[in-house]
Formats: structure tokens, sequence, C-alpha cells
């Protein structure tokens, strides 16, 4: 994985970003409004239900994170903020530095 450390171009994290890196959509259906939030076990081909994994916050929380509507944090599941990721590039370099694998196949990204 190469970092560039002069670039600090920061990547929002959406449901593109999800969807590119193999996430899991959990859809909830509740009185009060349908939601939705991101799994990804670690590593991302591991079939065990019980395997740690990243989470997203909920697609109706943005405003108490203070993002714009379609943008996520994640962090690791039931690790206490540990894991904290904003962006793209800082899902890559956790998911390198939990697994040591790369996230994407082709180690661009695309």
């Amino acid at each position: 994985m190469e970092i560039d450390l002069v670039n600090d171009t920061q990547t929002p994290i959406t449901d593109e970003i999800f969807i590119k890196q193999g996430w899991e959509r959990n859809d909830i259906q509740e009185e009060d409004g349908d939601y939705y939030y991101w799994t990804l076990p670690l590593p991302k081909d591991n079939p065990d239900k019980g395997a740690p994994s990243m989470i997203s916050i909920c697609s109706d929380q943005y405003e108490e994170f203070n993002l714009k509507k379609g943008e996520y944090t994640v962090e690791l599941f039931d690790f206490s903020g540990l894991g904290w990721c904003d962006s793209e590039e800082d899902i890559e370099i956790v998911y390198n530095a939990i697994t040591r694998e790369e996230l994407y196949d082709d180690k661009k990204g695309s």
C-alpha cells in the first residue's frame, strides 16, 4: 500500500465507496422511518458472522456527525471508536493494518 504523505486530499465515504469496496448494506425498517448502514467483515472474504468487522453510521445520522447527506464515518464494530475512519483513504489504512491485506484487489482502488 502506497500512502502519499504530501497529498492530503481525503475522499468522503459514500454509498459508492462502500459498493466499490465490497461492503454489505443492512436495511432497517421501522415505524418512524427506514434507514440502512454498511458492514465489512475483516478480512472482507471472511464467512464467519462473528468475525471482527467495520461498521458505518446509519444513513440518517449524517447531521449528528456534521457530514453532508450521503456521507458516512466508520469504525471497528464493538471497539468504542477504535479504527475511526472519515475517508476512503482511512478505511484502506485501517483495513491493511488489521488484515495485512489490500482492500482493493488491484491495489489502486478502482
